[in-house]
């Protein structure tokens, strides 16, 4: 057995679960400070528009890699059940879907993105003055779409066998590799966006490269060779049944923000950028409540591949009390700095204003942001998708009127962020009344249903 690897079967509960957690904590903290870095490079060493270009680019790279992240995890739920049946059979028979699923879903979204990228981006109301960079910069990141594909889906295989440090490393390695190949492509050879987009195609081929390699000779029992790569239509039905509502989830909370951007866009500038600054510190500071919530996700579908509930019933309520207490220091955080961090980001006065007041309001969110987040990843890992997204997709579309309501029709900017906290409370309300009145006691009966169908 792999030494990176995690058995959540056995052992000590709570003490595996954060050994398990710590890479998708560095992960996440790798992948938004490369997100920083990758910005400054371009707008200090191309040009403003350079940025722009890439910026305008962004959204519709955002919702491809929500859209991957979702169907990751349909994948890791999958993988982690039959390894945590012991059935090396249906392991690799489910691998072997994946690795078709990926193939495929990837040659399809290549062809898609490329005949729709600039109808869309005109749609979208682009700049002329950047649109053909915009262009130029998406038609290479979809041609190298199959490189982060295939990163994300085996990320989400390793993860589902326990293993959480190889795809921390891979993407570690794939952000070095990124920034080191922008400033050559920007400062040696003068590419502007295009090489900006070729270092990011890259990188992500070179990363998606090393979890092939790692998934075939890295001990896990489970073989990529062509006469394993083959589709079973029941591991596809089950790998979409989880991966494509959380997929849908994601893009859904995507739209739905664009939606409530109209809203902030009333206040102004100066809150524009403010909501932007409060989003980004509340990100951060939620980033240890996602990394053990997602590897909680892991635990419980591994653990129902043998029905162990008792010690899934533990697991989770280890989660909740843990994360709500880092909650409240979180929210205790943000009230006594809320003044400070608005600061790293900006030196107007308006806008350190705005964000401070942002924030005194958002801090209390985190005091059950992580009994929303463990109540959806026991439900996903126990392969029930559609009511976390729907009680998801709830809470994010609530938002839209209320931002209106109590923020434009208020004409009262602090109605903007009451919106957030209180689509977030109705969000995590949903989930527990779902959970706790009887959604949990059908997900295992669903579950036990499917296993003896399978068997």
């Amino acid at each position: 057995m792999a030494r990176s690897r995690v058995d959540l079967t056995e052992g000590p509960i709570f003490p595996r679960l954060l050994s398990f957690a710590m890479p998708i904590f560095l992960g996440a903290v790798v992948n938004q400070l490369y997100n920083v870095a990758d910005s400054m490079i371009v707008g200090r060493y191309v040009s403003k528009d350079a940025l722009a270009a890439v910026s305008a680019g962004a959204p519709l790279m955002s919702l491809i890699m929500l859209f991957f992240v979702g169907m990751s995890s349909g994948a890791s739920v999958v993988v982690a059940q039959r390894f945590g049946a012991g059935n090396r059979d249906a392991l690799q028979k489910a691998v072997g879907t994946i690795a078709v699923m990926t193939l495929v879903g990837s040659a399809g979204l290549t062809v898609f993105g490329l005949l729709v990228c600039r109808p869309l981006l005109v749609m979208l109301g682009t700049p002329e003055s950047i649109l053909d960079d915009t262009f130029r910069y998406l038609v290479v990141i979809f041609v190298c779409t199959t490189g982060n594909m295939v990163y994300q889906m085996g990320n989400g295989v390793l993860q589902g066998m326990g293993d959480s440090t190889w795809p921390f490393l891979f993407l570690l390695g794939c952000s070095i590799l990124n920034i080191a190949l922008d400033l050559v492509a920007v400062l040696v050879f003068h590419w502007g966006v295009i090489g900006v987009a070729v270092a990011t195609g890259i990188s992500q081929m070179a990363s998606g490269i090393g979890v092939v390699v790692r998934l075939d000779r890295g001990g896990y029992g489970i073989s990529l060779s062509p006469r394993h790569l083959r589709p079973d239509a029941g591991e596809m039905r089950r790998i979409l049944s989880i991966g494509l509502p959380a997929a849908i989830q994601n893009v859904g909370n995507t739209v739905a923000a664009l939606f409530v951007q109209s809203s902030v866009n009333f206040f102004g500038a100066s809150f524009i950028a403010a909501n932007s600054i409060v989003t980004k510190v509340d990100d951060l500071v939620n980033i240890p409540i996602m990394a053990l919530s997602t590897a909680l996700c892991t635990f419980v579908a591994q653990n129902m591949g043998q029905m162990r509930l008792e010690r899934i019933r533990r697991g989770t309520n280890l989660c909740i009390l843990f994360l709500t207490g880092v909650g409240a220091g979180m929210c205790v955080l943000l009230l006594a700095m809320r003044g400070q961090f608005p600061k790293l980001f900006s030196s107007d006065q308006e806008v350190i204003g705005y964000a401070s007041e942002g924030l005194f309001i958002m801090s209390f969110m985190c005091l059950f942001f992580g009994v929303d987040r463990c109540l959806v990843n026991t439900m996903r890992g126990a392969g029930k998708a559609v009511v976390p997204m729907i009680t998801a997709q709830f809470g994010a579309f609530s938002r839209i009127p209320l931002a209106y309501c109590l923020g434009v029709k208020a004409n009262d900017f602090h109605g903007i962020f009451y919106a957030l906290l209180i689509a977030a409370f109705l969000r995590m309300a949903a989930i527990a009344v779902y959970f706790y009145g009887g959604g949990w006691k059908r997900a295992v009966i669903a579950f036990e249903k499917k296993e003896e169908h399978h068997a």
